[in-house]
């Protein structure tokens, strides 16, 4: 669908090889953020959680940092969102993948 979210950085498999929906966002070679399908929480299941993971120069935080989508592309585009806002208001720039 043309008019889904495209995600800006780069995606990859938190457990290669071991058929967990789980991935870690990655600007560069800084890790900034978490998704993965939950197939546990019977109030959840099938949804995905976001949350933003340690970035080593975030000084203050922004809230909320996590929470949940019903789409893998709706997660991704919640986690570079909050990732953007660190950037912005850490006075980085921003790279986009």
């Amino acid at each position: 669908m043309p008019d889904q979210y495209q995600p800006k950085y780069r995606w990859r498999e938190t457990w290669p090889g071991e058929g967990h929906q789980d991935f870690a966002g990655f600007d560069g070679e800084q890790s900034f953020g978490r998704i993965q399908l939950d197939a546990l929480t019977s109030s959840r299941l099938g949804m995905w959680k976001w949350n933003a993971t340690h970035v080593p120069w975030v000084r203050e935080h922004i809230a909320p940092h996590s929470g949940w989508e019903a789409t893998y592309r709706e997660a991704c585009c919640k986690v570079e969102e909050h990732y953007e806002k660190l950037l912005e208001s850490h006075s980085r720039p921003k790279s986009g993948g």
